[in-house]
Formats: C-alpha cells, sequence, structure tokens
C-alpha cells in the first residue's frame, strides 16, 4: 500500500453489526472509527481529530444518510472529507440524490470487497493530491508575496533613482547650459573682432567644437527628459505637412550654403496625434542630417503617404553609404562607446527613435550606393 495512506482513519457508519463487522475485518491497514447512527457519525467528525474518509450507510433509524452528509458539508472543518455512500438503495435517483448532497462515490449492497479498497484508496489518493496542491498553491502565494514586496522596493527605489535623475536635470540645466551659453557668446564674439588669419582658423575650430558640445548637450537633456517625463507629455493634432514645410525654411539659408533644393511630395491633411514639440525635434533630425549629408548640388526629398494604415514621413538623402551595423548603432540612446559613421558621436537619430517609441511609432532607415532614406512611421 501506499506510503501517504498508512495512519489515515476511517469513519464506518452503520446500524447493522454484521456490516460494521464485515469493513471493520477489510480495511485493517487503516485506522478506524465506528458510528451506529447519523447523531454519533456527526460527532465523531467535528470532533478535533475528523477522519480522513467516511462510509456513510444511507439507511438509518433517526437521521439518514443523506441528512448527515448534507451537514458535514455545511460544516467548515469536515466540509471537503470523501464520503462514500453504502447502500442498498441503487435506483438513479438514489445515486443521483447522494452526489447532489455531496457524496464523491457510492457502492450498492452487497459490495465486492476489492472494489470497495480501491474505491477507498482512489479516494484517499485523490485526497492526498488536493492537498499537495494546497501546499503548493500555498508555498506559491508566499512566493508571490515575497516577490511582490520586492517589487515594491525596487519600484520605490526606481522612483527615488527618477526623483534624483529629476533633481540632476534641474542642476544639469543650471550648471552646465549657463556657463556653455557664455563660452558660446565669448567665441562668436571673438570670431567677429579677430581678423588674424591663424587666430581665425583656430577660432573656427573652437566654434565647431562649442557648436558641437551645445547640441549635444541640448539632445542629451532633451533624451532625458523623454525618458523620465515622455509617458507624461501634452498630444494633440499636428499637421505633419504644415511642420515639415516649417522645418525646411528654417533650413532654408544652411541648404542654399550647399546649393541643395528641397523636393517636397505631400499628401493632403496629413494629421496625426502627437506632442508637436517632439515632432518638429525629430523632423528637424532627419531633415538636418539629410542637408549635413548631401553633396553639394543635390536634392533632399521629403515624402508623405499612407501605406495600409500607417503614415510614412520619409527623408531622402544622397550622402554616403551607413552600413548596417552603425545603423543599429546610431539609434541607441547614449551609445557612446561608438563611433557613428561620419565619425563624430552623436544622438539625434537617438532622440528620434525614442520620440516614436513613446508615439507608438517606428523608425526605419534604408542606405544603399544611390541614396539613404530615414523613414518616420505612425499609426493613421
Amino acid at each position: 500500500m501506499d506510503e501517504f495512506l498508512h495512519n489515515k482513519t476511517i469513519l464506518i457508519v452503520d446500524d447493522t453489526p454484521e456490516n460494521i463487522d464485515v469493513l471493520n475485518g477489510l480495511l485493517t491497514d487503516f485506522k478506524r472509527k465506528i458510528a451506529t447512527n447519523g447523531e454519533r457519525a456527526l460527532k465523531i467528525a467535528f470532533g478535533n481529530t475528523p477522519p480522513n474518509l467516511i462510509l456513510l450507510d444511507i439507511m438509518m433509524p433517526g437521521m439518514d444518510g443523506y441528512e448527515v452528509c448534507r451537514r458535514l458539508r455545511e460544516n467548515e472543518s469536515t466540509k471537503e472529507i470523501p464520503v462514500i455512500f453504502l447502500t442498498a438503495k441503487s435506483t438513479k435517483d438514489n445515486v443521483i440524490e447522494g452526489l447532489k448532497v455531496g457524496g464523491q462515490d457510492y457502492v450498492t449492497k452487497p459490495f465486492d470487497p476489492i472494489e470497495l479498497m480501491e474505491r477507498v484508496k482512489t479516494q484517499l489518493k485523490l485526497q492526498h493530491q488536493q492537498e499537495l496542491l494546497k501546499n503548493m498553491n500555498n508555498i506559491l502565494e508566499e512566493k508571490v508575496k515575497e516577490r511582490t514586496a520586492q517589487l515594491d522596493k525596487a519600484n520605490k527605489e526606481l522612483m527615488g533613482l527618477d526623483n534624483a535623475k529629476n533633481e540632476f536635470l534641474k542642476i544639469i540645466s543650471h550648471e552646465i547650459r549657463t556657463p556653455l551659453n557664455g563660452i558660446i557668446g565669448s567665441t562668436y564674439f571673438l570670431a567677429d573682432s579677430i581678423e588674424d588669419p591663424e587666430m581665425t582658423e583656430f577660432l573656427e575650430m573652437l566654434k565647431e567644437s562649442v557648436d558641437r558640445l551645445d547640441k549635444f548637450s541640448r539632445t542629451a537633456l532633451e533624451i532625458t527628459q523623454l525618458q523620465t517625463l515622455g509617458s507624461k507629455m501634452t498630444k494633440k493634432p499636428v499637421n505633419l505637412n504644415q511642420l515639415s514645410e516649417e522645418v525646411c525654411n528654417e533650413y532654408e539659408e544652411e541648404a542654399a550654403s550647399k546649393d541643395i533644393t528641397f523636393k517636397l511630395m505631400l499628401e493632403t491633411n496629413v494629421v496625426i496625434t502627437a506632442n508637436e514639440e517632439y515632432t518638429k525635434r525629430a523632423l528637424i533630425e532627419v531633415i538636418g542630417n539629410a542637408i549635413k549629408f548631401s553633396e553639394k548640388g543635390h536634392e533632399v526629398k521629403i515624402t508623405i503617404k499612407t501605406i495600409e494604415n500607417k503614415l510614412h514621413l520619409s527623408v531622402t538623402d544622397t550622402g554616403e553609404v551607413i552600413p548596417p551595423e552603425k545603423i543599429e548603432e546610431i539609434v541607441k540612446p547614449f551609445g557612446l562607446a561608438k563611433e557613428h559613421y561620419d565619425k563624430h558621436i552623436g544622438l539625434g537619430l537617438a532622440l528620434v527613435q525614442l520620440y516614436l517609441e513613446l508615439h507608438d511609432g517606428l523608425l526605419n532607415i534604408v542606405s544603399s550606393e544611390e541614396n539613404t532614406v530615414v523613414t518616420l512611421i505612425f499609426d493613421v
């Protein structure tokens, strides 16, 4: 017999001494308790050590087996004890009634000893498995509580880090931006004041470095702000056509210095729900890069069209080819360990990528010997 069946207690409830003797002799592998009426059976079951299984006769004087079973099921301490009815009543209605009041099984008299033993073992095995399952659930619940407590602690720590990051942003804005603005102003003042060719060349190098640092610090701050506060940004209807034309007008002088022309191929009434400020910043980055890396006398093409319920805003230039492995790097925020393909470290496309993620959009970059196409994809 299975080890877990040892020391199980079975309550035999029957008003016939002969039946009790037979069952008592059959169940010698188990502990046994005897009751000859319903009242005595309930007293034993409701005691300090309830049985593991009850063999219950139906036809007894006074309280019958059905009523005993009903009361067992109403009591918290006995509601899950398996009950096997033993009776000479074998009609379908009797069986249904026994199952309705909460019996697990039904054996008719005279019974086969081997069959009865197997049914007893089956019910005890089911009870054992339920106990194991309950214990496992309790263990899992404790693990979940423990893990939840850990996550709560981690979330509080993250909130603390977010607050620290926001405070750090304020410090950065004041402690870096303010002196940097002074350096930029002084550099441009010196450039306008000094006529010495060697000094002028030196100042041009200084201006380029200062401008790059200025752009980097601004973009780094914007990326950090998007990471910390992006989910709270205000969104409203934004006209992409109008915004694209505005950015092209702002770059008109820079494009003219390289003899670059814009070609706009726009659909009408192209509106998305987005944050207007950062949508414009994204367009400034991709259009600015197109001008920067296009060869002189070439064309920058801006196309807006709807493809399968997605809005595609594409900026095409004729600059040098971007290797696929570099494309993966240039869209990573603060991917500073590697140089970009123009030998400079930048954050512009990382800002665009983060902006699109916050607007459920996608960034797609395709580069070939013919051209490079940067596409911002939005849901219509």
